[in-house]
């Protein structure tokens, strides 16, 4: 319908634009609007695009509030794509870097990404955000890394730092296996850092979760390691000690009548023999991937798919790709000038439809503006 500039969560908006909803423009120095990517889908899921500005609804705690601007046309996005490649993605690294060369081979004129792992530190690559499919995808099948731990809310902070100076629709998709668990070495940054900072600085993210059925990797046994107290010199595997029967001789204290006995020392548990064709097998653990993945796409209007092993994820990129050509843009001007955070909600008014959009804002300040002449 038209093309609307949107820079760090501010909307500037023509008087066309304006005009395109309806109303009569009005001018307003440094007015600030909030901007919604609205995502709506059916009851099937399947996406809905032939919607018109009055057709939403937008509340900002609790109030309606009357939009100023609509596009439905298709907005260039901005993108970084994690990938985790710690070690329990071994297995599957050319399953998801296939599936993240399904996104990139639907970006558009316009579109621009840039490819990051996570494994055993954080690498975004190239240098700058780029339309070009081919170094994309060569990124994707050569300068992955492989193996490490699970840093997944510094691979997210990462990825926002990275869309920190980008204009636009700004978007992190973030795919992990497993919960953030960093080493000792890598950056501590928790959770509500990640979510916090999705907030104030509108960031979108979408996130993919692999989990499986079953972890047939045997958990560990109830006392299967030695007694520590009894390991090294002088211990069972040591030198100077025994087991059972008579305790040793301390030099110079005797041992008999009148003399001093030592206590005898408590029996060893032994690690258990390795299993045999005849155990049972190890019991299922079911393994999914950090629950809060999903929040955190709640929070910025992005969408979140949990998969197993046997899904197909190459169709869960394409489709994230495809809302993302496909969303809504709109704005209204807060009411408010707090600093505070607000609630949103959106929502398509008499229907049954589902509306995915960012759940809340950071409200402008108030500027104090001085006379000059009583400085």
């Amino acid at each position: 319908m038209f093309r609307a500039l949107v820079a760090a969560g501010t909307v500037l908006v023509s008087g066309a634009a304006l005009a395109a909803i309806g109303q009569r423009p009005q001018f307003h120095s440094h007015t600030d609007l909030v901007s919604i990517y609205a995502t709506v889908v059916d009851r099937d899921g399947r996406l809905v695009t032939d919607l018109t500005a009055r057709d939403f609804e937008v509340y900002d705690e609790g109030r309606r509030q009357p939009l100023v601007l609509f596009a439905d046309d298709v907005q260039p996005i901005t993108i970084v794509i994690m990938l985790d490649r710690s070690g329990s993605m071994s297995d599957k690294h050319d399953l998801v870097r296939d599936a993240a060369g399904e996104l990139v081979a639907r970006l558009l004129r316009g579109d621009r990404a840039r490819i990051g792992s996570f494994g055993r530190s954080v690498a975004i690559a190239p240098a700058q955000f780029t339309g070009d499919r081919g170094e994309l995808l060569g990124i994707l099948r050569h300068d992955l890394q492989d193996g490490g731990p699970t840093p997944l809310w510094e691979a997210a902070s990462a990825a926002m730092d990275a869309l920190a100076g980008e204009t636009g629709r700004r978007v992190v998709l973030l795919f992990s296996d497993g919960k953030n668990s960093p080493t000792f070495s890598q950056a501590d940054i928790e959770f509500d850092d990640v979510r916090d900072r999705a907030r104030r600085e509108d960031v979108m993210v979408y996130a993919v979760g692999l989990g499986s059925d079953c972890d047939t990797a045997p958990a560990p046994a109830p006392n299967s390691r030695p007694d520590a107290r009894f390991q090294g010199r002088g211990g069972p595997t040591g030198r100077g000690g025994r087991i059972g029967g008579r305790p040793p001789t301390l030099p110079g204290i005797p041992i008999g009548p009148g003399g001093i006995r030592l206590p005898r020392p408590p029996p060893v548990t032994f690690p258990p023999s390795p299993p045999s064709r005849s155990d049972p097998p190890a019991p299922c653990r079911p393994v999914a991937p950090a629950p809060e993945l999903k929040a955190l796409a709640a929070e910025g209007g992005g969408g979140y798919f949990q998969l197993e092993d046997e899904d197909d994820l190459g169709a869960t990129f394409s489709r994230v790709a495809d809302e993302l050509h496909r969303q809504y843009l709109l704005a209204f001007a807060p009411s408010s000038r707090d600093g505070r955070l607000h609630r949103l909600r959106v929502r398509v008014r008499g229907s049954d439809l589902s509306v995915r959009a960012r759940a809340s804002y950071l409200a402008p300040a108030a500027v104090q503006m001085w006379d000059a002449g009583r400085r």
